[in-house]
């Protein structure tokens, strides 16, 4: 499946939540990749509701005192760069705003702008293991950022 959906800037929160331990302990084991701090956000046209059937699963944890809620992400690629959909369970956010994470910004590794349209290619998942896995040559690439070998 794919998505379009045109870069947008967000709140700057992203940036907070994806650097919280609890988190990217979470990205490393259940997603295979380390994401940067932030968030590339997209605007899609149409809503898109991540089905938790077909996601992994991030859960909330306690931090310092303070409840962080649990999300849902699906891995995807996004011009050859690995990255996940996080959608958070608790969220104010429209269904047209895709949050996306990965190892390297997206926007730099890309040369992206706000406005500019971004093809979305989500993976596919079955029995909460991401499938199609590269080999064991290529995943050291995708933790790294890059799919396709190219360094950033």
């Amino acid at each position: 499946m794919r998505l379009r959906g045109k870069v947008a800037s967000g709140l700057g929160v992203g940036r907070y939540y994806i650097s919280r331990e609890g988190y990217r302990r979470q990205f490393s084991e259940r997603l295979g990749l380390d994401p940067i701090p932030g968030t590339l956000n997209l605007k899609l046209d149409e809503p898109f509701f991540l089905d938790p059937v077909g996601s992994i699963r991030i859960d909330g944890f306690l931090d310092e005192g303070r409840t962080f809620g649990a999300c849902i992400c699906r891995p995807v690629r996004i011009g050859g760069i690995r990255g996940a959909i996080v959608r958070p369970e608790r969220t104010s956010y429209s269904a047209t705003l895709l949050e996306l994470v990965a190892p390297v910004n997206f926007r730099e590794a890309l040369g992206l702008s706000d406005g500019d349209e971004v093809e979305v290619v989500l993976r596919s998942i079955k029995g909460g293991e991401v499938t199609l896995l590269p080999s064991a040559e290529d995943r050291s690439t995708w933790r790294a950022g890059r799919e396709d070998g190219k360094s950033i």
